[in-house]
């Protein structure tokens, strides 16, 4: 029984001390963060006041009302959305005939020098 426990001690101690003296790699580097290009939005408009309430009073079906760039939001009471984009000449006079003056503004374009 001795002549077996002896190298059975001797294995176990063995394999004990050769795994921790086992090396490691250490983890590769993180990433280089990428170079994103962040798209930034024209800022919504809303306009209130006596503009707006004249513009609601001639257009009793309309519920919202925004313009993001060249783009005009109409938001109706049943619901639905109608979207004009003034930069385009047919879309500009489908919005003049049903809705009248917009009371938005349209937007200023910086000149550059």
């Amino acid at each position: 029984m001795k002549k077996i426990m002896i190298p059975l001690v001797l294995l176990v101690v063995g394999v004990a001390s050769n795994a921790q003296s086992a090396k490691k790699e250490p983890p590769p580097p993180p990433p280089q963060p990428k170079n994103e290009v962040v798209k930034s939005e024209p800022p919504k408009i809303k306009v209130t006041g006596s503009l707006d309430d004249d513009f609601y009073k001639r257009n009793p079906s309309v519920s919202n009302f925004s313009r993001q760039s060249n783009v005009i939001s109409l938001k109706k009471k049943d619901g639905t959305t109608e979207k004009y984009d003034m930069s385009k000449k047919e879309e500009e006079k489908s919005f003049t005939e049903k809705y009248d003056v917009s009371p938005i503004p349209p937007p200023k374009h910086k000149s550059r020098a």
